[in-house]
């Protein structure tokens, strides 16, 4: 499975600076948690789906949770 938050990040932003200005975060942390380095808290995870404008819950599970929405089968 690719990292889908990565893809999305850089659908909406020209880069990951842009994407980590937008969250008002420096460079390096919006880098690991695109890249997985870096676990996102809840508020993160809350801020990033509204910035990315993420509102369907299937999608917010599968971009941000990845490794839960493999458990688990859509119907």
């Amino acid at each position: 499975m690719g990292n889908m938050l990565r893809g999305q990040v850089l659908s909406r932003f020209s880069s990951i600076s842009d994407f980590a200005r937008a969250m008002n975060w420096d460079r390096k942390k919006a880098s690991r948690i695109v890249n997985r380095v870096q676990k996102p808290t809840a508020n993160d995870m809350e801020k990033m789906a509204e910035i990315l404008n993420v509102t369907d819950p299937d999608e917010f599970v599968q971009i941000f949770l990845p490794s839960v929405s493999t458990m688990w089968e859509v119907k």
